[in-house]
């Protein structure tokens, strides 16, 4: 059975109103990108895409050329992120766009990132910085937003698992009323003549915050699932350490991982059962968005290191057999995990793909 190869996708390359209020006229996420600045020795910012192609998504055909490339390097589908705020939505440019083609070159699928937008860009509720709340109202609610969805999941190329459209929650626990919701949506599918939706849910927290599986199935949202499997010191472990500056010029130590050594436990993870899919991602690093307070960095995440342990994930998903194998990112420019081309490596991330992929097509 062949593993399919789905890349998260980010929307953020365009301009919307509620952005320009909250962060200034013009902002996308290429404003973050840009004003990236190196904190120690060695890092790499800011990241500048290959041709410096400041892209515009809604720009007719932007998100299509994308697909276009995508499979020439092996991909087998897109994960866009979808916002919804109880009927509000953000960012829904690109993707409805795609409703307009009959056909495209590419499979996708939606996931949900309900969390809500602060001005920490962490998604915490509460927070006095939020800027829009993610609330999920009830049963009226819940219909109006699979109304609003039917028209993706009825296109030709929206990927499915056993005839039901693929929809990934980002953060489930979040939804308390979550079971209910899942059956209030199965029974709207089914009552438009589909045969329900197969529900994933983003492994992402540590065990003690994840809810039990309430969904079909599991993804690993890299590297997150993997790090909160880890003890703290054996991510000292792999870590080494820079002191660089850091906010209102001073200095701090930063804590830097290592790529080849973190895969080299990501890949050895247990994959769990048939309804576990894996996860990969070629590296991490949120410094753009947040500054000198990010979160973590990866290093030593080279074309070569991320294609030896990509192939070594991509050969193990086939072997037991799972369905897909989820990638972040295709293009998270404001947290460095991106298989497009930037001006370090050129094009050398999608070609470990394709190096991987072409050896088992």
């Amino acid at each position: 059975m062949k593993t399919k190869i789905v890349a998260m996708h980010l929307p953020q390359f365009h301009r919307i109103p509620e952005n320009d209020k909250w962060w200034g006229e013009g902002f996308t996420e290429w404003t973050n990108v840009k004003k990236a600045v190196p904190l120690f020795e060695g890092h790499y910012q800011p990241r500048i895409p290959y041709g410096q192609n400041y892209y515009d998504l809604s720009e007719k055909d932007g998100v299509i050329k994308q697909m276009k490339c995508a499979k020439e390097y092996g991909l087998d589908g897109f994960c866009f992120y979808h916002y919804w705020f109880d009927g509000k939505k953000l960012l829904e440019k690109p993707l409805e766009a795609l409703l307009n083609e009959e056909e495209l070159p590419l499979d996708f699928c939606l996931c949900w990132a309900n969390e809500s937008w602060t001005r920490k860009w962490d998604g915490q509720n509460g927070s006095e910085h939020t800027l829009i709340a993610q609330e999920y109202g009830k049963e009226k609610e819940w219909k109006d937003h699979f109304d609003y969805l039917l028209q993706f999941f009825r296109h030709k190329n929206y990927l499915k698992h056993e005839g039901l459209p693929v929809f990934i929650i980002y953060n489930g626990a979040d939804i308390q009323d979550r079971m209910a919701m899942q059956d209030c949506w199965n029974a709207c599918a089914k009552d438009a003549g589909l045969k329900g939706i197969y529900f994933i849910y983003s492994h992402r927290l540590p065990m003690w915050k994840e809810i039990p599986m309430t969904g079909d199935a599991w993804m690993d949202f890299e590297p997150f699932a993997t790090m909160h499997h880890l003890y703290q010191a054996r991510i000292s472990d792999i870590s080494h350490k820079f002191r660089g500056i850091a906010d209102e010029n001073k200095e701090r130590e930063f804590s830097v991982i290592d790529y080849s050594e973190f895969c080299k436990i990501m890949v050895s993870r247990y994959m769990g059962n048939e309804n576990h899919f894996p996860g990969f991602f070629v590296g991490w690093d949120n410094s753009a968005r947040v500054g000198a307070n990010f979160l973590c960095a990866f290093d030593n995440n080279s074309p070569e290191i991320v294609e030896k342990y990509f192939r070594i994930q991509y050969e193990r998903s086939i072997n037991e057999q799972k369905v897909f194998l989820f990638i972040n990112a295709w293009n998270e420019w404001g947290e460095c995990t991106y298989l497009e081309a930037d001006e370090r490596y050129g094009f050398g991330y999608l070609e470990a793909i394709r190096n991987v992929v072409i050896g088992k097509m």
